[in-house]
């Protein structure tokens, strides 16, 4: 009988462990941590698919040829790390590939209302259709309910719905409504949703699950991989013979990898997704000559957040997004658009920038209306994280920032977006989508309002990973790890955000990463 041996038990694991049980494979799932769901758990729960059997049912146009230049279009900074043959694959089979999963019975998608792709403005581009998401009832999963990770970050239980009719920040402090005779609680939505499906499915295909159990070693015999070395919490070791699949997801709490990638130090850099991503995929692989693929680090999709209390230790910062706030890097300045996270992200993370660390200033305009994460809008925020003073210039002291140049900052900024304009940068006016991000109840513009009202507020914003660092193990169009020179590692694979994106280089849209965990997952599968 054929076997394979998957390491990580989040979506691209399971999906391949799903589609390869179908093939009558042996499938036994490792998975180091001692929940189910990896980073997918945590995440929104959008998979990205143009041209999905959905848009064509609700008569939405859309066609990989679109598709794909939209990608190339977002990608076109760095266009030698497209793989046409890979970008190819992906964009044709992800239709197929969430065509399959939902005859299987892993997910029933529905498309994200009136939810845009994040350059409107890009060739090839959509207003609506691409991204689809999932809920689950959670009643159905039987024991595994308590196994599954549910994410901090999300309001699981509320849809996007319901999200996007009640308005963004208001919906994350309490819109899940009853719906089909389905309580929150037993409603999982986001990406715990639609992760809770595929892990449905594997236990009811007899796939075994092994939680707390570590690939700790490749077993290769003669350049051929043959099986994995599983270890427990207590030490004991066993050997798993079989095709291995790496389904590990990122590096993101590795400070070594970290650094070698991002080139962030641990002060300045935290993460969103689990604890458990410490690059086991990118270790196993190069043990067996497996070679990796870098995307420069201020091209990876690491978002800016800043710390909470509760695992895995950070959240992302959305409040960027909305009215009555900016960004400053130390000079006490703006830099860029900072209504969107990646135009942050980029002056950031360029080598040799003078923009980090970043702050975020606001005033009680915001802090009356938005809260931050975890505190409700008017709420107490924990000193710790948040700075406050009467005055911008105190601010800027209590913060290490230059406090005459971030007043002045402020002044500049509110004389001019009290029109709905942001001369400097064009704040909230590059994107479609970081509007969308902003509250739709403020006029003349969502994203833009003066900062000018005390007191103020400040923190220090962290660079914080989301376990897609696009950098990641070099793979074929189907998920065969490859060596340096273009090789094959037979009996290797890797699916997932622990293979490198390839597909579409440093083009990033929020759902590539979920579309290419179901896609490799069952492109592995059917070479098992």
């Amino acid at each position: 009988m054929r076997r394979a041996v998957v390491v990580g038990a989040g979506l691209a694991g399971l999906a391949t462990a799903v589609a390869a049980a179908d093939r009558g494979v042996a499938v036994t799932v490792l998975e180091k941590g001692d929940l189910a769901g990896g980073a997918a758990s945590f995440s929104g729960g959008q998979v990205w698919v143009a041209a999905n059997h959905l848009e064509a049912a609700q008569g939405i146009q859309d066609d990989l040829g679109d598709a794909e230049r939209y990608v190339r279009a977002v990608g076109a900074s760095h266009p030698e790390l497209i793989d046409d043959a890979a970008l190819h694959r992906w964009l044709t089979e992800a239709p197929r590939a969430a065509r399959y999963f939902e005859d299987a019975g892993a997910v029933t998608w529905e498309i994200i209302p009136d939810y845009p792709d994040y350059y409107q403005d890009a060739p090839g581009s959509r207003p609506t259709g691409r991204y689809l998401t999932a809920a689950y009832d959670a009643r159905r999963l039987g024991p595994w309910r308590e196994r599954l990770r549910v994410s901090p970050h999300f309001p699981v239980g509320t849809t996007y719905a319901e999200i996007l009719g009640a308005g963004l920040r208001a919906s994350a402090f309490g819109a899940a409504r009853e719906a089909d005779d389905l309580s929150r609680e037993d409603r999982l939505t986001f990406g715990t949703g639609v992760v809770a499906g595929f892990l449905a499915a594997a236990v009811e295909r007899g796939v075994d699950i092994l939680l707390e159990h570590a690939a700790v070693e490749l077993c290769v015999d003669d350049g051929h991989v043959t099986g994995v070395v599983a270890q427990n919490p207590d030490g004991a070791r066993r050997i798993l013979d079989g095709d291995v699949v790496i389904a590990t997801s990122g590096y993101d709490w590795d400070d070594e990898l970290a650094h070698d990638f991002l080139g962030l130090k641990p002060a300045d850099r935290g993460s969103v997704a689990p604890r458990t991503l410490t690059g086991d995929g990118i270790r196993l692989a190069r043990q067996a000559g497996g070679a990796v693929v870098e995307i420069p680090a201020n091209r990876v999709p690491v978002q800016v957040g800043y710390p909470v209390d509760g695992y895995p230790g950070f959240q992302v910062a959305r409040e960027h997004s909305l009215p009555h706030t900016f960004v400053v890097d130390r000079s006490g300045r703006r830099f860029c658009d900072d209504a969107v996270y990646w135009e942050i992200v980029k002056k950031t993370l360029q080598p040799g920038s003078p923009h980090l660390p970043c702050f975020m200033i606001w005033d009680s305009r915001h802090h009356r209306r938005y809260g931050l994460g975890p505190t409700p809008p008017g709420g107490t925020y924990p000193p710790e994280v948040v700075s406050s003073a009467p005055t911008l210039r105190e601010l800027g002291t209590v913060l290490g920032i230059d406090g005459e140049a971030l007043a002045a900052t402020a002044a500049r900024f509110s004389a001019a977006v009290a029109s709905g304009h942001d001369p400097e940068f064009g704040r909230g006016t590059n994107t479609t989508w970081q509007r969308f991000q902003g509250d739709p109840t403020q006029q003349p513009h969502p994203n833009l309002g003066p900062v000018d009202e005390p007191p103020f507020f400040g923190m220090r914003l962290t660079m914080v990973s989301t376990g897609i660092g696009l950098t990641g193990i070099a793979v074929d169009p189907d998920g065969q790890v490859l060596t340096a020179d273009g090789a094959p590692v037979a009996g290797l694979h890797a699916a997932g955000a622990a293979a490198a994106f390839t597909s579409s280089g440093t083009a990033y849209n929020s759902g590539f990463s979920l579309s290419r965990a179901i896609t490799l997952g069952l492109l592995v599968a059917e070479r098992l």
